[in-house]
């Protein structure tokens, strides 16, 4: 029987198996989300993946709102992870995200896997375990693992503020309209534990290396879409056979 300390059931335990075949993530990837708010258009997602190294990468995010949504943000908000992948795991090496009129509001997590810690830079610590990710290196994972229908488990985030538990459940395939037409998707539910007011759901293209073409956040007073309107970099990405074992659950 799990105990109350368990906080994580690896992700890839959950979707891979000896063999299965898995996405290389592309050395360059851009991607650009547009957000939606009650049918109006309130700024854009920029979100850049490089290869920095053999099994390094780095993931840039721009967020810039428009209109009403510039008046009241007024400012850009910026993100950068940094993650390695081995056996197709990916590991988050550091976290940064802040507004560049207000760096003293950065948020900073650095994991240090030798000693399976992370350390924020609010002097919390937390222990890890293999299938940690960061709010970035979390949307790369599903390209790297693709999920199945009707699978479901438990992620633990750690977004340079704390760390939180999320329940996620695959849906089931849908069909979705997007900037290649109409495609077969896979639609995933993300809730936070004890929040079952907030809902993140994502759309992901099976026959496009599992991207994200719509990304939902709902929470009690409103929703957000992001929708991808641009995507360069995807017919980069090769198949491969995954060579790694298939892990079990982690408990912290």
């Amino acid at each position: 029987m799990q105990s109350k300390l368990s906080i994580l059931i690896l992700m890839a335990g959950l979707f891979l198996s000896p063999g299965l075949i898995a996405a290389e993530l592309p050395d360059k990837l851009d991607l650009v989300y547009r957000a939606n708010v009650a049918g109006m258009n309130i700024g854009t997602l920029n979100r850049q993946l490089q290869k920095t190294q053999k099994g390094h990468y780095r993931v840039n995010s721009e967020t810039n709102a428009t209109g009403i949504a510039a008046m009241l943000m007024n400012d850009t908000y910026r993100e950068e992870s940094e993650f390695k992948v081995d056996n197709g795991m990916i590991f988050p090496l550091k976290y940064h995200q802040a507004p560049d009129k207000k760096p003293e509001k950065a948020r900073i997590a650095t994991f240090d896997w030798n000693k399976k810690k992370v350390s924020l830079n609010n002097d919390r610590v937390y222990d890890i375990q293999p299938g940690v990710q960061d709010p970035a290196s979390f949307l790369f994972f599903w390209m790297l693992t693709p999920p199945k229908e009707g699978e479901k488990g438990t992620i633990s985030l750690v977004d340079g503020k704390r760390m939180s538990k999320y329940e996620f459940k695959i849906i089931g395939h849908e069909k979705v309209a997007t900037l290649w037409g109409g495609i077969d998707t896979l639609r995933i539910e993300r809730q936070k534990e004890g929040s079952p007011d907030k809902i993140l759901r994502m759309w992901l293209a099976t026959g496009k290396n599992h991207v994200p073409v719509k990304i939902e956040n709902v929470r009690p007073k409103y929703k957000m879409t992001f929708t991808l309107e641009k995507a360069e970099g995807l017919d980069s990405g090769k198949r491969l056979k995954h060579p790694g074992v298939r892990p079990g659950p982690s408990r912290l």
